[in-house]
């Protein structure tokens, strides 16, 4: 049989990419969520948010060892066993009747599966199997993620309206595994190395070329502030989308919009970064990613202050959600591009895994401060308002990143490197 004409790292990306997109969604699907179970268990929201804060924090508390395990053993055994963790934890959401049982199978079981099916392992590894296209490839993944908010988020808040949220949870556990494992099954591999193959397809006669050497140990990482000039604004990634993802449709609907508006508008927010996000990457392979990354943090501040802005107008909310997509996807690419390039393309699951926990530590308080400072105040204004300045601070830091590669010399050379 002929070898195929298309590289097989763009399977491999295709494959992470359909992963990424139902393991974001179910991250992202909690908003519609909030009312049915705090009403059922008798909830107030600010409980309910301190549960998805502990959910996400150990989410990211999670990643680093992840993507150690996946830098050294290979993604396919650790996203099997985090694919069977996820399915069987979100089936087990919908028995929970205790706010204990909560923490525990949302908070902490679903968030180890999440770990080992997320972006980072996925990013981990389809960074390995390019170097000219990087950029582009790391952003279908942001564009996957923005398309699993956009149709996972309207079609969950359809499910919980027609079957309930309990039976709704079943469903998302068993599409999860029947997505989820043939994929990894048949499809992962973990470099193209293994394949006999190096990054980009290229041939072996042009290894010796290849730029740049393959690792950074984390310790060595955290030492460097470009390491922090790309953790730090991440963190407002994760408080902001956070915040939105659970507080987005209650505010909405808080704001008078019905229910399937308020979670339609977040949908067209993720549908219209979908081709901005794939748009960006080849965007950033031609220009750079660092600019890239300004754009995202300053027009994502300016997004999601007029998401909270716009009362009582369908068609306003509507235009705010579609323009505010050029910006909503795109953070975790740049981000895990600029890993590879600055610390080897061997150290994006240890190195990214690490930043993910910032990331991560910003998500959970975004969950928390949102549904305690609605508690306090009696609305979503202050936590809005701090997620759009914490955005532009991150614009102006993203002007600062140092790119230049802090990558140490390997004694075992790997076929595509040097």
């Amino acid at each position: 049989m002929p070898p195929s004409r298309i590289f097989f790292g763009w399977w491999v990306t295709l494959a992470f990419a359909a992963m990424v997109f139902i393991s974001t969604g179910v991250r992202f699907t909690i908003g519609p969520f909030l009312k049915p179970i705090v009403a059922e268990l008798g909830l107030d929201r600010a409980s309910f948010s301190l549960a998805v804060a502990v959910g996400l924090f150990l989410y990211g508390a999670f990643v680093p060892l992840v993507g150690w395990l996946v830098d050294r053993t290979g993604a396919r055994p650790v996203t099997i066993a985090g694919t069977l963790v996820l399915a069987a934890s979100a089936a087990a959401t919908g028995l929970v009747t205790r706010l204990w049982q909560l923490y525990l199978i949302y908070g902490v079981c679903l968030a180890l599966g999440l770990a080992a099916t997320g972006p980072v392992v996925a990013s981990a590894v389809v960074a390995r199997w390019f170097w000219h296209r990087r950029a582009t490839a790391l952003s279908i993944l942001g564009g996957a993620s923005m398309a699993g908010m956009s149709l996972l988020v309207p079609v969950v808040m359809w499910l919980i309206l027609t079957i309930g949220w309990r039976a709704t949870y079943g469903v998302m556990g068993l599409a999860l595994f029947l997505v989820m494992i043939p994929l990894t099954v048949f499809i992962v591999r973990d470099s193209p190395e293994s394949m006999g193959l190096v990054p980009d397809g290229w041939p072996a006669d042009r290894a010796a070329s290849h730029p740049g050497p393959e690792r950074t140990n984390v310790s060595e990482a955290v030492q460097t502030a470009s390491f922090w000039q790309l953790a730090g604004p991440l963190s407002t990634c994760g408080f902001t989308m956070s915040l939105l993802a659970a507080h987005g449709v209650p505010m909405l609907t808080d704001h008078g919009y019905p229910p399937m508006l308020a979670s339609g508008a977040l949908g067209l927010l993720g549908a219209t970064g979908i081709g901005f996000a794939v748009a960006l990457g080849a965007v950033a392979d031609r220009f750079g990613c660092r600019p890239v990354l300004v754009w995202i943090y300053g027009g994502r501040a300016l997004a999601f202050v007029g998401l909270f802005l716009v009362h009582d107008h369908a068609a306003a909310l509507l235009l705010v959600a579609a323009l505010g997509g050029a910006s909503m996807g795109g953070t975790f690419a740049m981000t895990s591009a600029l890993t590879a390039n600055i610390f080897g393309r061997y150290s994006v699951g240890s190195v990214f895994g690490t930043m993910f926990l910032v990331h991560q530590t910003g998500a959970a308080v975004g969950s928390w401060l949102g549904g305690f400072l609605f508690e306090l105040t009696g609305g979503y204004g202050a936590a809005f308002a701090g997620g759009g300045a914490i955005l532009a601070a991150a614009c102006l830091v993203s002007l600062t990143i140092d790119e230049r590669s802090r990558a140490l010399p390997t004694l075992s050379p790997v076929a595509g490197g040097r």
